[in-house]
């Protein structure tokens, strides 16, 4: 019997579910044994629920608009006030909030 049914990712293509201990990804399709038996059975499927945030997730979003902006900071180009203070404030991102899920991006000059 499957139990813990769910969708395994946003676009709702697999359906994650145990089923005697053992966990299952099984792909909605319609004459997959297992997705057949959810729908033949009427089993309600959880919707799915993206992970939570953690700050190492912030860090790898940080570090890739700092990347994306590095050529601002060329030795033969001066960067505007803007530039300067939007970097900053990407730099000072991990400090400024309590949590993961509290973090404001700031707004990238020009944009």
């Amino acid at each position: 019997m499957l139990e813990s049914i769910k969708y395994a990712n946003a676009g709702h293509t697999v359906v994650s579910a145990t089923e005697n201990g053992s966990q299952l990804s099984i792909p909605v399709a319609v004459g997959n044994r297992h997705y057949d038996e959810i729908v033949s059975q009427g089993l309600a499927i959880a919707d799915y629920v993206p992970p939570a945030l953690t700050w190492a997730d912030v860090r790898s979003e940080r570090d890739g608009l700092l990347a994306a902006t590095d050529w601002w900071a060329v030795s033969d180009r001066a960067m505007s006030a803007d530039e300067t203070n939007y970097r900053q404030a990407l730099r000072d991102v991990p400090q400024n909030f309590a949590s993961p899920a509290d973090v404001v991006w700031p707004t990238k000059p020009g944009a």
